[in-house]
């Protein structure tokens, strides 16, 4: 009787198995299979048109002792502790907005979500008419009718400027789907312990911690680690927008990845960038796991 059973078994498992399999396939070609190349190119004195020498290890020392990388490590950390936070912010109060309002939430829905699935070259460059140094400008021009400023502002001349308008666009720009995510989780709250949290005389923030909170905590997670990922990866608004300046004072660590592969055509460094990079979401993202379970767990408490 257990032959039977062990071989029913098998074949269930091996057909959950191969509804896997193309996922696998597609991990394998475009995530293992470059990883491991990378790492081996890290290795190398990497060139197109010359000989590939082996290094070693020497494309990370130079890295790490190169004075123009570690900036950018702390422009891309910046960013992404003010960035992912005030998405993840945004996104919760529009979403409690939307999941209440009746009227018109179809077209306040497609309005954050809309953007989110515009290029980046189009985006970017709307925005970049928008904030134009110049005085017909449409934020200098409408600022200056409304005699909030006097002059025209050069938006992208200095590097508290430059970062305010990169935040605001990329919050703009990805705020959207999260928004979207959030109103799908708290469709799914129960109201029932919202009206018996009124009854008993809880708040509204007392509300959203002990109800909300714990509801919506795996979506919370997984928005969390997605925003750490896409600030990590700030590469298109810096290219466009800035291209690293002023002075080098919006370089990524991206975009200083694609300084070293592209443009000085030095490949084996660049992929040694990329995992410093990995190495520093890694750690990123280990930190935000430990937090918001943290914080999940005592407000379960």
């Amino acid at each position: 009787m257990k032959k039977p059973l062990s071989l029913r078994r098998i074949r269930r498992e091996a057909g959950s198995w191969l509804f896997l399999l193309p996922h696998f396939c597609f991990f394998v070609l475009f995530v293992a299979v470059p990883l491991v190349f990378g790492l081996v190119m890290s290795l190398y004195d990497w060139r197109i048109l010359d000989d590939n020498v082996f290094v070693g290890f020497s494309n990370y020392i130079r890295t790490w002792n190169d004075a123009r990388f570690w900036p950018t490590v702390r422009h891309t950390v910046v960013f992404a502790v003010i960035s992912v936070p005030l998405t993840i912010a945004v996104a919760l109060v529009f979403a409690h907005i939307l999941n209440k309002r009746r009227l018109g939430r179809l077209w306040l829905l497609i309005t954050f979500v809309s953007p989110a699935f515009f290029s980046s070259v189009g985006v970017l460059t709307s925005w970049n008419w928008i904030f134009a140094s110049f005085p017909s400008g449409l934020a200098n021009y409408y600022l200056r009718k409304a005699g909030i400023i006097a002059t025209a502002v050069s938006w992208f001349g200095s590097e508290v400027r430059a970062w305010g308008v990169i935040i605001l666009v990329t919050v703009w720009w990805i705020v959207g789907f999260s928004v979207l995510l959030f109103m799908g989780a708290l469709q799914r709250v129960p109201q029932e312990q919202y009206e018996s949290a009124k009854i008993d005389g809880a708040g509204a923030w007392k509300r959203f911690w002990l109800i909300t909170l714990p509801w919506i905590r795996n979506v919370l997670f997984f928005d969390v680690v997605r925003q750490v990922l896409l600030a990590f990866g700030l590469f298109d608004q810096i290219y466009i927008m800035t291209a690293g300046g002023p002075a080098g004072t919006t370089r990524t660590m991206v975009f200083y990845l694609y300084l070293v592969g592209f443009e000085r055509q030095d490949f084996g460094r660049a992929a040694a960038i990329s995992w410093y990079i990995f190495m520093v979401v890694i750690t990123f993202a280990i930190v935000q796991l430990v937090l918001v379970t943290k914080s999940v767990r005592s407000t379960e408490g």
